[in-house]
């Protein structure tokens, strides 16, 4: 793996990846990256004769490896459970687990990176799909910037207006 790509990458992932065998790395990578997935797209990122190697590889190798190394798994299974980043309701996921083990991003603390340079400011942050990134409001005041965004007018979190 490429430095660069490492550098945004939950180091326990890093140190996971290390000591798994090729297919379940691709599993966990793929899970880390999108938060949550489906067995069929699992079944297909492996090209697995069927989904119990899935279930066998998160059980007995991905989260028995990650209970060695910190005494909790690092990823689940929901029968339904609403995507923090997306508003919607996904149904029989797994789901990649942050530090505390709740599906990453659930407690609501979006990554936010700030860069400075000679030209400027830039803000990079994770944010929900639902919002209406046109029409930013912006409030300054003492040193503290703001950024508010409305939701898009055709979506309720957790679910899409019919």
């Amino acid at each position: 793996m490429m430095e660069n790509e490492a550098r945004g990458i939950d180091q326990r992932v890093l140190r996971l990846l290390e000591i798994l065998d090729p297919k379940s790395q691709a599993i966990l990578w793929y899970l880390w990256w999108h938060g949550h997935a489906d067995i069929e797209e699992m079944r297909d990122l492996i090209d697995a004769p069927g989904d119990y190697e899935i279930v066998y590889r998160f059980k007995e190798v991905i989260n028995r490896e990650a209970e060695k190394l910190w005494g909790k798994p690092l990823v689940c299974f929901e029968q339904a459970k609403v995507d923090p980043h997306s508003g919607e309701k996904i149904m029989f996921n797994w789901w990649f687990l942050d530090e505390e083990g709740s599906p990453r991003g659930e407690k609501g603390d979006p990554l936010v990176d700030v860069f400075s340079d000679q030209d400027g400011l830039t803000i990079v942050a994770q944010v929900p799909t639902y919002l209406d990134y046109n029409r930013p409001k912006i409030d300054y005041k003492n040193g503290v910037m703001k950024l508010r965004f409305l939701k898009r007018e055709n979506h309720e979190i957790g679910r899409e207006k019919r």
